[in-house]
């Protein structure tokens, strides 16, 4: 028996390009918008006696499945869907911390991206069995990151996918044990022009500009713009290739509190900073480690904008940014201590 919140998400990288495999991570989401996106052509031919389209002229043309799951982000099992967005990894123990790996995440330079398995469980109305509808094909178009004061961490990914089975067996999930939350108490913050240091396999990145006290809110978003063709003859309406890498974007936005002129001057001389996010839980993993979640773009240019007054309120700057190629580091680097051993 079921109830409508025996929904479930299950994961898993494929061997071959829309050929389905069985999920075996599975996440907790929060939400999810995941459609087949059908489509279908309708015939226009005039036929004496007919005002209105003939039922027998409406034919399928192509299926573009996809769209959003949304999560919060947590010490474990996050791996997969950051080397889904991503595309380059390594997933290095870290010295003196016996169990402790550490994933590097940047953004893949060359065609294709991976390519996975998505099967979402939906159960009908009424208790009956969960009823499993399966993506496959499906290819990370974009990953987010946000979060505001008082609120866990969230990450969303939007997908892009071949084709959906509904007629494939349900995988039942298993969730990780001991998995905890990143929330914005557990943030900080270096947004500025001090000396950046890059992570390495082992190593955090590290900032030498003071932590930021005025940040509110945040959010980071890296997008692989993946071309929405391929709908070639012979595909039967779904894609025969996978979507190629565009033009990847790094953008965001921080909420501040005007306290000072440093992020106002930086936006107006064109400045270029860097942005380090760490989130960091307070108990350690292993000796004098913690998990933590660390975001890092290297050449940032902000948007705007310039304080207003706010009516007798503290005033705030909502502060919009691109992440730049400063042409000798990548452009955003995620940062994943876990223990996971696998990605």
């Amino acid at each position: 028996m079921t109830t409508q919140l025996d929904c479930s998400i299950g994961i898993k990288e494929e061997s071959e390009y829309g050929t389905a495999v069985v999920p075996d991570q599975f996440l907790e989401f929060v939400s999810e918008a995941l459609d087949d996106n059908r489509t279908f052509v309708q015939g226009e031919g005039m036929r004496v006696g007919s005002r209105v389209a003939r039922a027998d002229r409406r034919e399928f043309s192509q299926v573009a499945p996809g769209g959003s799951i949304e999560l919060e982000a947590s010490t474990s099992g996050l791996g997969i869907l950051l080397e889904a967005a991503l595309g380059t990894v390594t997933n290095t123990e870290v010295p003196t911390a016996a169990g402790v790996f550490q994933q590097v995440h940047t953004p893949n330079d060359s065609d294709f991206a991976k390519s996975y398995t998505i099967q979402k469980g939906i159960p009908p109305l009424g208790g009956g069995a969960i009823l499993a509808h399966t993506f496959v094909g499906a290819m990370c178009e974009s990953i987010e990151f946000a979060a505001a004061a008082g609120e866990i961490v969230k990450v969303t990914t939007e997908w892009l996918a071949k084709n959906l089975n509904t007629t494939d067996e349900y995988a039942a999930p298993s969730y990780a044990a001991g998995s905890k939350l990143f929330t914005f108490v557990h943030g900080s913050i270096h947004l500025d022009d001090s000396a950046l240091t890059v992570p390495t396999a082992t190593a955090l990145a590290s900032s030498a500009g003071d932590t930021l006290a005025n940040i509110s809110d945040f959010s980071v978003k890296w997008a692989n713009s993946l071309d929405t063709g391929g709908f070639n003859l012979g595909g039967a309406g779904t894609r025969t290739r996978k979507n190629a890498l565009g033009m990847g974007s790094v953008e965001g936005q921080v909420t501040a509190e005007f306290d000072s002129t440093a992020l106002r001057d930086a936006y107006i001389n064109n400045s270029t900073l860097s942005l380090v996010l760490n989130f960091s839980r307070g108990e350690e993993i292993a000796a004098g480690v913690t998990a933590m979640l660390q975001i890092v773009v290297p050449a940032v240019k902000l948007n705007g904008e310039l304080p207003k007054s706010n009516g007798g309120e503290v005033i705030t700057q909502s502060i919009p940014f691109v992440g730049l190629d400063d042409l000798t580091n990548a452009p955003i680097y995620v940062v994943y201590r876990t223990q996971d051993s696998d990605i």
